[in-house]
């Protein structure tokens, strides 16, 4: 899944036997995915005392109030969707709630009725609607050390509603269309139109960064009032970095936390640390009580659902599964796995691609025939040879495109439906073809007795023990490739000095 949308901003779903209609591949732009209830307030936590906060930006109008509310339910429902729905755990709703309504009480906009939503996703993500609409995935919670850092995450989109973001960026981005077209009508200058285009948005990329530093600098403020620890909020990007250079290199990604990009709408990662250091230390002084609360995420958490929802299958290493469709498959070492919501792709150490997804057709129709005249949109075949594999119908073609070789494989498993796995390479090799009919080769169909022993991974928290070393608990996590890596970071820990007896640390548990 999408990393980061909030701070630096899965397979083919359906019963077993039946595969998602996908489109036809369109070269290899297509091979990559690129990447509300209101809840209850939990009675356990105590209210703080404090000032009402003064207001830092102009009080929206009854009117305006009632648009934003308006826009934010007509989109609740997209992001809903796009989101794999609500993940329902009445404890972590509780929790959720309790922290939210603490943070409401001293923000800037106490009479707004927030609503924060969990959203069943592992990617690790927080955005807001207006009109009170705050979201926060399950990954984000996973990810997350302490209630103060949770806090710290909802602190900050409440501040993009209350200064009503979203807003403006929308009428920045409406006032830089009608420059642009202004400009495209009365300079007959393709070169001066696209001029006006690349520098409006440039400027919207700008306008937004400077937001997303205002939301840290509000949020922080908040985060004090509220009593918690405001270096909550540098903690949390300080682990939401590792996470993502983690994530790159499972992946054989390239990670640059501090690239810096024209059209960026987020600051660089180390800029936004830089400057929410700067905003901490504005409040410390004036802060009181410094909360962080670590004990009750911890069992808010435990149990929480890790990674692949079981609606995408799962991702062990590098094998996929998926227990509803009943299949599987294994990519050669060296292949980093991303599950996501259209494909299965496999990233390969020297930049080769393989996708693993659903394709419908023509009932009947001939698997050969069909590789041949619809395969690939806007690229040659150029040769197709049948085999069966797993005691299925399977075609396999080769196929060229400018820069590009595939290399493109379908099992029949209905006679309208196929899976399909598709490799690409710029520079294609033996090695890399045998890797990719390694791959096509290992798919198989589960028996029931294999699907139901698929159990989704969940964040298990376990005390330690006289002896235990980072290591011996690490090698206690149930995904095994940089285990120790995976452990260091889930829990915001440094090597070489972090546990203690007593302690309780997340591993990740079948």
């Amino acid at each position: 899944m999408a990393l980061m949308d909030w701070w630096n901003g899965s397979a083919v779903t359906g019963r077993r036997g039946r595969v998602a209609p996908a489109l036809v591949l369109s070269l290899a732009a297509a091979l990559v995915v690129s990447g509300c209830s209101t809840l209850e307030r939990a009675e356990s936590f105590e209210e703080p005392v404090v000032d009402a906060p003064q207001e830092s930006a102009e009080r929206p109008t009854p009117r305006e109030d009632a648009r934003d509310r308006a826009l934010g339910a007509r989109e609740h429902p997209k992001v809903l969707a796009s989101y794999g729905g609500v993940y329902r755990s009445a404890r972590i709703e509780r929790y959720v709630a309790g922290v939210t309504d603490r943070l409401r009480r001293v923000s800037e906009r106490p009479d707004l009725p927030f609503r924060v939503t969990i959203l069943n996703s592992p990617s690790i993500n927080a955005f807001s609607l207006p009109g009170g609409y705050v979201y926060v995935t399950r990954g984000l919670l996973a990810l997350a050390n302490d209630e103060a850092e949770v806090a710290a995450v909802i602190a900050h989109e409440m501040a993009h509603i209350t200064q009503r973001h979203a807003i403006a960026r929308e009428e920045q981005a409406v006032s830089a269309a009608i420059a642009t077209q202004v400009i495209s009508d009365v300079v007959d200058d393709p070169q001066a139109s696209e001029a006006a285009f690349v520098l409006s948005q440039g400027q919207l990329a700008q306008f937004s960064r400077r937001q997303e530093l205002q939301a840290d600098e509000i949020g922080i403020a908040t985060l004090a009032r509220a009593g918690y620890d405001p270096q909550a909020a540098v903690s949390f990007l300080t682990s939401l970095e590792r996470q993502t250079s983690l994530h790159a290199r499972l992946l054989n990604r390239a990670y640059d936390s501090g690239r810096v990009d024209l059209f960026a709408t987020h600051p660089s990662t180390p800029e936004r640390i830089a400057a929410a250091r700067r905003d901490v230390e504005q409040v410390l002084p004036e802060s009181g009580a410094r909360e962080r609360n670590r004990d009750s995420h911890l069992s808010a958490v435990n149990g929480l659902l890790y990674g692949d929802d079981p609606e995408e299958g799962y991702v062990r290493g590098q094998t996929f599964s998926h227990p509803g469709l009943g299949l599987t498959f294994t990519m050669p070492d060296g292949y980093g796995l991303e599950n996501t919501a259209q494909a299965v792709i496999g990233f390969s150490e020297r930049g080769d691609l393989i996708r693993f997804d659903g394709v419908s057709l023509p009932r009947g129709a001939p698997l050969a025939e069909y590789l041949a005249t619809e395969g690939l949109q806007g690229g040659q075949i150029t040769d197709v040879r049948q085999e069966r594999i797993a005691g299925l119908e399977t075609a396999i073609a080769d196929a060229e495109a400018p820069g590009w070789a595939f290399r493109i494989a379908l099992i029949r498993t209905e006679p309208d439906a196929a899976y399909r796995f598709i490799l690409a390479s710029r520079s294609l090799s033996s090695s890399t073809e045998a890797a990719f009919l390694e791959t096509v080769r290992s798919f198989r169909l589960l028996s029931a007795a294999e699907s139901d022993a698929i159990q989704p991974l969940r964040i298990a928290i376990a005390t330690v023990q006289p002896g235990d070393t980072e290591g011996t608990i690490a090698r206690r996590m149930a995904l095994q490739d940089r285990a120790l890596e995976r452990f260091l970071t889930l829990n915001g820990f440094s090597a070489g000095n972090t546990i203690r007896p007593g302690m309780q640390v997340k591993l990740i548990a079948n």
